[in-house]
């Protein structure tokens, strides 16, 4: 038996050859739900540790988001269950999110990209595709990573933007990383993206940091407390959306091919060891318009989690 989230529709219809498949709402992943199942496939919406998979057979759990926070892997890893990511797979979609930030942004200092500087924390597959980006708009870049060098010139940027994942522990712990100090050391007047993880941004420090008008501006597409998120942070965001930044398309196939793959490394499943699905024709190429998720999501922050699941892009 496999599992699967409902809400990653690129992976309906895909496993049944080789397995039984049941497709469940997430709030339904349960200890009792995955009795018989050996592969489960999930997104970031919940939290999968010993309290849903102590007892079952489960032998695989993979998501198809590029961060892990969501999954246990101590628990996994200290009882036989092999995990797997996606990462890398929404990179180009986040950095489209950013390239259009960007401009807005830049509009908004009455600056063309090419006289502000850029400041990236977390240059790996996100960040890179992102100082990309950068790099083609002119901007001055400022790059920090590993995490070590925050204190470096990375605050002389006009804007950062925070593409680390979220680590609470560890060397560098990134749980509340963009905090009072943080905000303080950066430019008057200077912006921030956070497409992260919303944690990695203090959300009260944020709020100081704008209402003080010590920053300029910020653009939000991930939030503290998701879906619950703190509304009252709106009318301070310029750019708001529902942590869509990553959700484009081709971020969604490349994320299944990836899964599609895994599955069939750990299950030794020669038809998923391929490519198996296509970007539909009609997603490549369109221009992407970062304001009309912005208002359509101000329009009912409520549903943050069903503008989220029927997103397209």
């Amino acid at each position: 038996m496999l599992t699967i989230d409902s809400a990653i529709h690129s992976l309906h219809g895909i496993f049944e050859p080789h397995f039984a498949v049941q497709y469940l709402d997430s709030n339904d992943i349960t200890k009792e739900t995955l009795k018989d199942t050996q592969a489960l496939v999930v997104r970031s919406t919940r939290k999968y540790g010993a309290e849903t998979l102590l007892g079952t057979n489960v032998k695989f759990i993979g998501t198809v988001t590029s961060g892990y926070e969501h999954i246990d892997t101590n628990f996994c890893e200290q009882n036989g269950i092999f995990w797997a990511t996606a990462h890398g797979s929404n990179a180009k979609s986040v950095a489209e999110y950013i390239n259009a930030a960007l401009i807005e942004i830049s509009a908004k200092m009455q600056k063309p990209p090419n006289e502000l500087a850029l400041g990236i924390v977390g240059v790996g597959a996100t960040g890179g595709e992102v100082k990309k980006v950068a790099e083609k708009l002119g901007m001055k870049l400022f790059l920090c990573d590993p995490l070590k060098n925050l204190n470096d010139n990375i605050f002389d940027a006009d804007i950062i933007t925070l593409h680390t994942p979220l680590e609470k522990c560890g060397k560098y712990p990134t749980w509340r990383m963009a905090n009072d100090a943080f905000f303080q050391k950066m430019k008057h007047g200077a912006w921030l993206i956070n497409a992260a993880r919303g944690a990695v941004c203090d959300t009260e420090a944020l709020r100081r940091a704008l209402q003080s008008r010590h920053l300029g501006g910020a653009v939000a597409d991930v939030w503290e407390n998701e879906p619950d998120i703190d509304a009252s942070m709106l009318p301070l965001i310029e750019i708001a959306t529902p942590h869509i930044a990553g959700h484009s398309a081709e971020a969604k196939i490349n994320a299944a091919n990836m899964l599609i793959k895994a599955v069939g490394d750990f299950f030794n499943i020669e038809e998923f060891k391929k490519k198996m699905l296509e970007v539909p024709k009609n997603c490549v190429g369109k221009t992407y318009s970062i304001r009309k998720d912005d208002a359509d999501f101000r329009r009912n922050p409520g549903k943050f989690t069903e503008i989220r699941n029927g997103y397209k892009r």
